[in-house]
């Protein structure tokens, strides 16, 4: 822990033993805060925490230091007999296993304040100077942030991926613990059978397809071809649906245009716009226009449908947020260098186990990786 530095820039006039009254000062973290976490553009909505379901701080036994989540589907083929004939064996499938651990990494932070620091200052500027809001404000804004980058690293090898983030199947897709590596989107999502890869990756040409509302309505009738991983009919967006987009390129215009015109934009003919009224909702934040954690991550023209009315009674819709470490914050002070110290640390990681509700595309219109 280092002392907080004293002098903090040339127009913090406060510390530079000015200490007038003042009427009125700028907090611009609380600010710049508020503005992210109430973001607003055409009436979307930036909160992504509720497509992601908390599966909890700590187990029973005491803190919580893996997380595992195994994918069982039902068997291979019923199969026939005839009358007095045997009863074909049966073969039941475990169709993955997703081992997340408790990383090394927390999210922390704490300030050490010198009992002298703490006499020289104004109580009204201390007041106004909030440490513990300050460090409470910063880790809000990571904690609203990390979901997206789910989203933002969906065409990410996991292997590039930082350790706050997790895929599904990362132990295996079966007893030999043979690593999935599987993208959130990708044209080739493993079956356990050993059946047909499936794709949840909205292509035109092969190629990542622009967002529009010819390629809304084909993600939606891609998503009902899904199957399990014994190739039974799974499908999905039947229902309504949240549309996930950064602010650019005028993807929420069109996002709006489709789900609220009664008629088909831009159409010479006048027609009935059928998509009217198919969102659930749709999520815009500038936090997906790049990533936070990987340098040079800028897809600003990806898209995203999620199926939240598939819910599982445990898991959601496929998302998963861990919190292996819950909020904690202290203030206390450390009489063998008289300060005071304020300090906060977290651990929580974000991830997929299930595709199967998200379809999504880059939008560039160039070819996916595998």
């Amino acid at each position: 822990m280092n002392p907080e530095t004293l002098y903090q820039g040339a127009t913090d006039v406060f510390l530079a033993k000015v200490r007038a009254d003042f009427d009125a000062i700028e907090d611009q973290a609380l600010t710049s805060f508020e503005a992210y976490k109430t973001y607003s553009l055409m009436g979307t909505d930036p909160m992504a925490d509720s497509l992601f379901t908390d599966v909890g701080e700590t187990t029973e036994d005491g803190d919580r230091a893996v997380w595992r989540h195994i994918g069982t589907t039902g068997v291979e083929g019923s199969g026939k007999r005839s009358a007095g004939g045997t009863y074909p064996r049966a073969t039941f499938i475990r169709n993955f296993e997703t081992e997340v651990f408790d990383p090394d990494e927390q999210d922390a932070n704490s300030f050490l304040v010198p009992d002298e620091r703490n006499d020289k200052e104004g109580k009204k500027y201390a007041t106004i100077l909030g440490r513990a809001k300050k460090l409470l404000i910063k880790q809000n804004r990571t904690n609203i942030q990390d979901p997206f980058e789910v989203f933002n690293l969906a065409f990410t090898a996991p292997s590039d991926m930082p350790t706050r983030l997790f895929v599904r199947g990362n132990a295996g897709l079966d007893g030999n613990k043979t690593p999935l590596n599987e993208r959130l989107i990708s044209i080739q999502h493993a079956r356990a059978d050993g059946g047909a890869t499936q794709s949840n990756a909205v292509q035109s040409a092969g190629n990542a397809r622009a967002f529009s509302d010819d390629a809304y309505f084909a993600a939606r009738e891609q998503g009902a071809t899904f199957t399990d991983d014994v190739g039974e009919d799974s499908p999905r967006f039947g229902g309504n649906t949240t549309i996930i987009i950064p602010p650019a390129n005028g993807l929420v215009r069109a996002a709006k245009e489709i789900n609220e015109s009664d008629k088909v934009v831009g159409s010479n003919n006048n027609e009935i716009n059928v998509h009217s009224g198919m969102f659930g909702r749709v999520i815009s934040t500038p936090s997906l226009l790049r990533s936070k954690y990987v340098s040079g991550v800028t897809d600003t023209n990806k898209w995203f449908l999620v199926d939240e009315s598939s819910r599982d009674a445990e898991t959601g819709c496929g998302l998963v947020c861990i919190s292996f470490v819950p909020l904690e914050t202290d203030v206390y002070r450390d009489s063998g260098v008289d300060s005071v110290v304020y300090k906060m640390k977290q651990t929580k990681v974000y991830g997929f186990i299930d595709w199967r509700n998200i379809v999504g595309s880059k939008g560039d219109g160039n070819a996916y990786s595998a």
